[in-house]
C-alpha cells in the first residue's frame, strides 16, 4: 500500500467482510464474560502489572482495528477513546458498543497524526497485534503516542507481524519457517 487513501479503502472494505467474524455475538460474548481474552496472555499480565486496575485510567488505541481491546478495556472499567483510520470499523463497533451499553469514544484518525487528540490525556495508548505492518513512518506514530500520553503514562504494545512471523517457536535458535 503506498499512500492513507488505499489502506483506508482496503479496511473499508475488510470490516464488513474478513473482520466480521471478531464481531459476531459468540465473540462478543466471550469478550464480556472474559474480557482479558482479547489479549495474548503476556501482553494481559504486562497490562495488569502496570495497571492493576483500569477504573477510571483513559485509554487510547490507535489503529484500533477489530475493537476488541478496546471492549476488553471498556469492560474492565477504562475510559476508552478509539482510533482508526476506517469508518466502517469505527462504525461497526460503535454499533456493537451501543447495542451493549458501553460509553466509548470513537474517532476516525491516522495513527501517523493523531490529529484529532488533544496532547496530555492519556494514562495507557495500546497497540494490538498488525498495527505496524500499516505504518509506513513510525516516528511520527510514536511521537504522537508519545505527544498524547500523559506524564508518566505508559504505551503497551503487542506485535507479531512482520516482525516475528516468518520465524519459528524456538526460542533458543531462530528459524524460519
Amino acid at each position: 500500500m503506498d499512500n492513507k487513501a488505499d489502506v483506508k479503502n482496503l479496511w473499508n472494505d475488510w470490516s464488513d467482510t474478513t473482520w466480521s467474524k471478531y464481531r459476531t455475538d459468540e465473540e462478543i460474548s466471550r469478550i464480556i464474560k472474559h474480557p482479558e481474552s482479547a489479549f495474548h496472555h503476556t501482553t494481559h499480565t504486562i497490562i495488569k502489572n502496570i495497571f492493576p486496575n483500569l477504573e477510571g485510567k483513559r485509554i487510547c488505541v490507535p489503529s484500533s482495528g477489530d475493537n476488541r481491546a478496546v471492549f476488553a478495556f471498556s469492560l474492565m472499567g477504562a475510559k476508552v477513546t478509539s482510533c482508526d483510520i476506517s469508518e466502517r470499523q469505527l462504525e461497526n463497533a460503535a454499533e456493537i458498543a451501543k447495542k451493549n451499553g458501553w460509553d466509548i469514544e470513537f474517532i476516525c484518525d491516522d495513527t501517523m497524526e493523531l490529529s484529532n487528540i488533544q496532547s496530555d490525556e492519556y494514562d495507557f495508548v495500546y497497540t494490538s497485534n498488525g498495527v505496524h505492518v500499516w505504518i509506513n513512518d513510525l516516528h511520527s506514530m510514536y511521537q504522537n503516542i508519545h505527544r498524547i500520553l500523559k506524564n508518566n503514562g505508559a504505551y503497551i504494545m503487542h506485535e507479531i507481524h512482520p516482525f516475528t512471523r516468518p520465524f519459528g517457536d524456538n526460542t533458543e535458535r531462530i528459524t524460519v519457517v
